[in-house]
């Protein structure tokens, strides 16, 4: 232990005898070490002071900040068994937590806290999974959101679809299009009227038929050999018809126009670019 370190608890005991005021004047010593960042010297006076003050609810995201920059996830434990048995929400210890590591960037020492709670008390692991997939998916880090979100789903949570909505969304930003658009396509069959899945299906191939179109992929129809009973035409390329065609399907539903005006104009645009797919090209086959 260091010089300061028994200093600190000299001044405490000394306080606790000759001034009422003793926890409040050592909490200010214990926050002067915080914000120097003597964390193993705040560590030690915030431990004092969390096991005589152990209802005390702002004590706690110090002590678990400056405990973890330390590496004593034991020390960590304690404090959150210590809540549980004084009935403070958990919620709440998190919350202050992540502000304060957030503040420090100490945001390992959350995430590591969460993952020392999954460890010490596994019956909490559901709980504690959707943190960790909050954490993950804002702090953006695609792959660790992806495998925390596979972990829950194989759970069947209540929430499915927003943690499938929030898998699809990372494999997205991960670049891989084809498995977020399964994904998506995994959500409208659980809820056909997901706004979000419809939205993302939707701007996906209307999106691709207008930059294939772009990229002067886009062919009408030519003329071909007339058979009997068909108007003498052919597609010649089916693909940017098809993602025109399944644009509309997944947009053109009144309830989401209702809830995004916007989509209107898009279902117009679509809608005019699919007539000229349609359009019998006469002049070419007379």
């Amino acid at each position: 232990m260091t010089k300061t370190f028994f200093i600190g608890l000299i001044i405490f005991f000394s306080l606790s005898v000759f001034d009422i005021n003793a926890n409040d004047k050592i909490r200010n010593k214990a926050d002067e070490h915080f914000e120097r960042k003597e964390w193993k010297e705040a560590s030690e006076i915030y431990n004092v002071l969390i096991n005589s003050e152990k209802g005390d609810i702002s004590l706690y995201a110090p002590s678990i900040v400056s405990a973890g920059k330390t590496n004593n996830y034991n020390r960590v434990m304690e404090y959150i068994t210590f809540s549980e048995k004084c009935g403070i929400p958990l919620d709440s210890v998190f919350k202050r937590t992540l502000t304060l590591s957030l503040k420090t960037r100490s945001t390992d020492v959350y995430e590591n806290m969460l993952k020392t709670i999954n460890e010490k008390q596994p019956w909490l692991k559901n709980f504690i999974n959707g943190y960790l997939l909050d954490f993950y998916n804002n702090r953006k880090n695609r792959q660790k959101t992806i495998d925390i979100a596979n972990i829950i789903l194989e759970t069947k949570p209540k929430n499915i679809t927003d943690i499938l909505l929030i898998k699809a969304k990372a494999l997205n930003d991960m670049g891989d299009i084809n498995s977020a658009i399964v994904v998506m396509e995994d959500i409208l069959n659980i809820d056909s009227n997901n706004i979000d899945a419809r939205l993302f299906l939707g701007n996906y191939y209307f999106s691709s038929a207008k930059q294939s179109i772009k990229d002067g992929n886009f062919t009408v129809k030519i003329p071909s050999k007339k058979e009997k009973g068909k108007d003498g035409t052919k597609y010649v390329n089916t693909d940017i018809y098809s993602a025109l065609k399944r644009a509309k399907t997944y947009l053109d539903i009144e309830f989401i126009t209702n809830k995004r005006s916007y989509v209107k104009n898009i279902i117009r645009e679509i809608n005019t670019m699919i007539k000229a797919f349609e359009e019998p090209i006469k002049d070419i086959l007379e």
